[in-house]
């Protein structure tokens, strides 16, 4: 933890926005480890003045694919272009899943970069 007193300000970031983007496997609400731990980091950041949202994967249709909307490509749904923008705002972008046998998840692997 940085020294308190006055050089608290050096460790302001009132002007970083974070944006979470929860892989786990399970839709809201169901409980997710990964949202435990994405809660104790964005504590951490909110504490220094970093604005933060957190985005669930698998609560959206993001269609996988090469082009920026996949509507115009075949598929009915793909609420990627939306999330794209917020992912373009952020300053700071956290993926975050569980690791399973070694290896991201599955939600992680397969969505847009």
């Amino acid at each position: 933890m940085p020294p308190s007193g006055p050089s608290d300000d050096a460790y302001r970031f009132d002007d970083l926005r974070a944006l979470y983007v929860n892989c786990t496997l399970k839709r809201s609400p169901e409980i997710s480890n990964t949202e435990g731990l994405i809660d104790r980091s964005r504590a951490v950041m909110e504490e220094r003045g970093v604005s933060t949202e957190v985005v669930r994967a698998v609560d959206h249709h993001i269609a996988t694919g090469v082009w920026p909307d996949m509507r115009e490509h075949g598929w009915e749904k793909d609420t990627w272009p939306g999330l794209y923008e917020k992912v373009m705002a952020a300053d700071i972008l956290v993926l975050c899943g569980p690791i399973w046998l070694g290896d991201n998840s599955s939600v992680l692997t397969s969505s847009p970069s």
